[in-house]
């Protein structure tokens, strides 16, 4: 099981956008979010990591939990 921290920018709204996170003690910037949407489940983020890598990050409010949910590797 990977452990995923995820440090986030929260403005007005709790754990607003991520802009970074670590798996395993490893630290992966993003450089950019691709695409964002809402579900009844919780906020998504579709990101480019500093490693060329997409992921895809999902937080839930309710628990405040963050989870990854894929990796797209090069």
């Amino acid at each position: 099981m990977e452990l995923l921290t995820v440090e986030s920018y929260a403005g007005s709204k709790a754990e607003e956008h991520p802009l970074r996170f670590s798996i395993n003690q490893r630290e992966i910037e993003i450089l950019s979010i691709e695409n964002r949407w809402l579900t009844p489940e919780g906020r998504y983020f579709k990101v480019i990591g500093d490693d060329g890598r997409l992921y895809v990050l999902g937080y839930n409010g309710s628990s405040d939990t963050w989870r990854l949910l894929t990796i797209n590797r090069p």
